[in-house]
């Protein structure tokens, strides 16, 4: 009876994680093994083992009973990487635009796209003037639905940092509008439609070069605009602008085409776009809009970037058939692909003056970027490059098109003329220069750092 008392009371402070003293097991050696028994096998009772009487090693029973991991916490953490890679990858994927994130898996050419021209359409009779165009109040009720107001904000701000326009290109939502719109870190981009509804929006494409950016908004049955081909463009014909200047929404001006193949380059860009100068009032807030002949068809994307702002009544916009390529690219991948860079500025030398300064015609160097390759050559500020790869460079429409068949890396060959100081003939030195092209992308990117350095 007092053993069994005994063996209650240890095995109930063994129960408590209190063991027996090292004192006191000297002192009654035989009391307290039988102690230990109980706690060693209600021990392994806990741990759901039965009993063997002929082990006497109390802590490897212990060790041996300790509970096997599960796999759910392996799996649970796979599961949340996985769920963070694909909120990266889809964050990526809006930044950069959807072209972008498809080649990772596809590579590129994944979306298909060829902006379409339109032949003239039909007029309703209510809407045009005795020559079958549209009225410009006529063109206005045809085309306003295919032109938005854009606005991009910035995070925490209830007002836009900055607005432009846009054309719907396609009933899906894809819209077109001006890169310099849509630039820089913004925390969202809404774009308006004509009966005032808003919608969010967000960036498939942008090349600052250009200043072309492709938006999607998730919408269907949209209006798109008809677009034409520019080569059709006589100097004198009739043009309507339609955007948001200074976010007055759906404003329309009229005017007529004042020049064709204006060769003008954004800000910071070394590429040329073939550009319709106007006299029609363009103003911050037109950029992105469409420049339309009296057909209603979209012959031009107009800019705020391009007006010569030293001058009234001069307005330019860039050509349907010069923006369309970069326009696909931006759809097929985000970003223009592999584009070319010489590293110079340059201006014509026509036949006229070639003869009355005693020169060659072709392009005047006027100053070579040090970071570009061909600042490695004997090439020499005042020199004149007569021809690239065989092609005579006599103007800039001539080097443009040149360009426009090389990417970066392509290795080209110019031939270049360098006058001679003492003689007012064509007389002076000729040879051969070999460079590879700069990528634009750089150039763009470097000459950034140097403005905001500035």
């Amino acid at each position: 009876m007092e053993d069994r008392d005994n063996n209650r009371v240890t095995e109930d402070a063994i129960a408590e994680d209190i063991l027996p003293d090292e004192k006191k097991a000297d002192d009654n050696a035989s009391e307290a093994a039988a102690p230990q028994r109980s706690a060693r096998e209600k021990l392994i009772y806990l741990n759901r083992r039965t009993p063997d009487p002929n082990k006497t090693d109390f802590w490897s029973d212990v060790t041996a009973t300790k509970p096997r991991r599960s796999f759910r916490f392996a799996i649970g953490v796979i599961c949340i990487c996985l769920l963070i890679l694909t909120i990266f990858a889809y964050s990526i994927a809006i930044q950069r635009g959807k072209g972008w994130f498809m080649n990772i898996f596809r590579g590129r050419g994944n979306i298909e796209f060829t902006l379409p021209i339109a032949d003239t359409p039909s007029v309703p009779d209510n809407l045009k003037n005795p020559d079958g165009t549209f009225t410009a109040a006529g063109l206005a009720e045809q085309v306003m639905p295919s032109v938005v107001q854009i606005k991009t904000y910035a995070k925490n701000a209830i007002v836009p940092d900055s607005q432009g326009s846009g054309i719907i290109m396609s009933s899906d939502g894809y819209i077109i509008t001006n890169a310099h719109v849509v630039s820089g870190e913004h925390y969202g981009i809404t774009i308006m439609l004509s009966d005032k509804t808003e919608y969010a929006a967000k960036l498939v494409g942008a090349d600052d070069s250009t200043d072309i950016a492709v938006l999607k908004v998730n919408l269907k049955d949209l209006t798109p605009a008809q677009f034409a081909d520019s080569d059709l463009c006589k100097a004198g014909d009739e043009v309507v602008a339609i955007g948001s200047p200074a976010g007055y929404e759906n404003s329309i001006t009229k005017g007529i085409i004042s020049g064709l193949n204006r060769q003008i380059r954004a800000e910071n860009s070394a590429t040329a776009m073939n550009c319709i100068q106007i006299d029609a009032a363009i103003n911050p807030g037109n950029s992105g809009g469409p420049l339309l002949n009296m057909w209603g068809q979209v012959i031009g994307i107009t800019s705020s970037k391009l007006v010569a702002e030293s001058y009234d009544n001069i307005g330019f916009a860039i050509t349907t058939n010069s923006a369309k390529p970069i326009i696909e690219m931006l759809m097929e991948d985000g970003y223009v692909p592999d584009r070319g860079r010489m590293g110079i500025s340059y201006y014509a030398i026509t036949s006229a003056q070639a003869e009355l300064y005693g020169l060659k015609c072709g392009i005047y160097v006027a100053s070579i970027d040090s970071k570009c390759n061909i600042a490695m050559t004997e090439l020499k500020e005042g020199d004149i490059i007569v021809e690239i790869d065989g092609v005579e460079a006599l103007d800039t429409t001539a080097v443009s098109e040149i360009m426009s068949k090389h990417k970066a890396g392509d290795e080209i060959t110019c031939k270049v003329f360098r006058p001679s100081d003492d003689s007012d003939d064509d007389s002076g030195e000729s040879f051969e220069i070999t460079f590879e092209l700069n990528s634009d992308k750089t150039a763009m990117i470097e000459a950034k750092k140097n403005k905001d350095k500035e």
